[in-house]
């Protein structure tokens, strides 16, 4: 196998503290901090109520709101970090894109099924309507019982 370089040319943010490197950068070197009372879920029944929540973001800053409503949260966060890298680096987009230059820029985001809100709404749908209301990648095996 070869030995090929990797060069990183861009950077992107999505994080407790700012949305973007310049927003995050700048909290930091305050000392401001990303940790708060937890907003997303009713968290009074947990004996820890605050957390480092991303505040402020849109999704459709980066992608339509449609595809996004089939993706979970941190894959928003991660292409949005990925989609600011690439701005960030400079490098052409969309139709400025050339084949050559699209072969050589790279980001991978993977998930088997999804993050933990996904797989919990999931459940939901299939307890409430039945397994032909959810995707068929969210499945799961019978019980052999």
């Amino acid at each position: 196998m070869t030995r090929r370089r990797v060069v990183v040319t861009g950077l992107g943010l999505v994080c407790p503290v700012g949305n973007t490197v310049a927003e995050g950068w700048s909290a930091l070197l305050a000392g401001r901090s990303g940790i708060g009372p937890i907003t997303r879920f009713d968290a009074s029944a947990f004996a820890c109520r605050f957390a480092g929540e991303v505040k402020g973001f849109n999704v459709e800053d980066y992608i339509p709101g449609k595809e996004a409503r089939h993706m979970d949260t941190f894959i928003h966060y991660g292409l949005a970090a990925a989609v600011q890298a690439v701005r960030d680096a400079g490098l052409p987009t969309g139709d400025a894109l050339t084949a050559e230059q699209a072969e050589r820029i790279g980001c991978m985001v993977g998930s088997g099924i999804g993050g933990l809100p996904m797989i919990e709404q999931t459940d939901g749908d299939y307890r409430e309507r039945g397994p032909r209301r959810i995707s068929p990648s969210s499945c799961r095996p019978r019980s052999s019982t």
